[in-house]
């Protein structure tokens, strides 16, 4: 079982944490999540996540995330956009596995075409997510998350969560100061089965 300490950090952490997903249910989403696509949707978008069992930033633009209270409050966006070179010389990684990778794929990045919208949240430690689409229009950003069960030989505990990180390469450039809105669903169903939810109500709109 883990210890007072972590569990407090995680219970703190996981109201910081925007976007976090619950144990249980189709989905959940932290502002209302749109009836119809907007006409921009990626499926299956260029992207990289990090994972760390313990509920810290893992990535952050501008100064790094300090944190009080013997390390169990931090104060930092969950959310952000890096949209040009002078964004990814502001962004920042915790020491963690894959974060030299995640900083390649900020550089690879074209920012005349591309813009990289970077969602932090906390997941169950039993679970994986995998990002299913990414919508957007010039003033709302929405993701979809397939949750899927770890390897049976991936130890972990149920009241558990981790950080992770993932960095999205919406194929757009835009001003990410318009963007005034966001969500993030989650769910069991497989990505086949939430991007086909996706693409139904498009097609249907070209056939009329």
């Amino acid at each position: 079982m883990p210890s007072p300490t972590r569990r407090d950090a995680l219970r703190v952490a996981a109201a910081l944490l925007t976007g976090v997903a619950g144990c249980s249910g189709e989905s959940s989403s932290s502002s209302s999540y749109p009836s119809e696509p907007t006409g921009n949707v990626a499926f299956d978008p260029e992207s990289h996540r990090l994972r760390n069992p313990e509920p810290i930033p893992l990535v952050w633009t501008g100064e790094r995330p300090t944190a009080t209270d013997d390390e169990s409050h931090y104060h930092f966006s969950g959310r952000f956009f890096v949209a040009g070179a002078a964004d990814v010389s502001e962004v920042g990684f915790a020491d963690v596995s894959g974060a030299d990778a995640a900083r390649d794929f900020l550089d690879a990045t074209d920012y005349d075409s591309e813009t990289v919208y970077v969602e932090q949240s906390l997941v169950d430690e039993c679970f994986t997510t995998t990002l299913c689409h990414v919508e957007w229009s010039e003033s709302d950003v929405q993701t979809s998350y397939a949750r899927t069960y770890r390897d049976a030989d991936v130890a972990c505990e149920t009241d558990a969560r981790d950080a992770v990180a993932t960095l999205i390469r919406i194929p757009e450039a835009f001003d990410p100061r318009e963007v005034n809105s966001y969500g993030s669903s989650r769910g069991t169903a497989p990505c086949s089965v939430r991007n086909d939810r996706r693409r139904r109500p498009r097609q249907e709109d070209e056939r009329r």
